[in-house]
C-alpha cells in the first residue's frame, strides 16, 4: 500500500503523459478507497467467520488477495493504446478495494 501511494502520482505522469497535479489526484483515489473498503473487508470476513468459522474468514482473505493480484495485473497492463488513464484509474480503483479489504 505504501508503495503504491507513493510513485501511483508518477506512474500516471509518465506512463498517461498527466500533468503532476492532476496526477497526484487521481493518484489520491487509491488512498480514498479507505473510507469504506477497509470496513467492507471487515464486515466480509466477520460474516463468513459466522459462517464457516476461522475457514470462512482465511477464504476471505484469500479471495481479497486473489482480487488484488488479478486487479494489479490488469492495472499493469494498461497504457495509452489499451484504454488511458480512464480505464487505468478505474482498475486502480478495484484494486484499491481489495487491498484494502485485505486490511479490514
Amino acid at each position: 500500500e505504501l508503495v503504491m501511494n507513493n510513485i501511483l502520482a508518477t506512474h500516471f505522469h509518465d506512463a498517461f503523459g498527466v500533468e503532476l497535479a492532476a496526477a497526484g489526484a487521481l493518484a489520491m483515489c487509491f488512498g480514498a478507497m479507505n473510507l469504506f473498503a477497509r470496513s467492507l473487508g471487515g464486515i466480509a470476513s466477520d460474516w463468513a467467520n459466522k459462517r464457516w468459522q476461522m475457514t470462512g474468514r482465511l477464504w476471505a482473505h484469500f479471495f481479497s488477495l486473489l482480487g488484488q493480484a488479478i486487479f494489479l495485473f490488469l492495472f499493469g497492463c494498461i497504457d495509452k493504446e489499451t484504454g488511458g488513464w480512464p480505464v487505468a484509474l478505474a482498475m486502480l480503483i478495484v484494486f484499491s478495494i481489495f487491498v484494502n479489504m485485505a486490511e479490514g
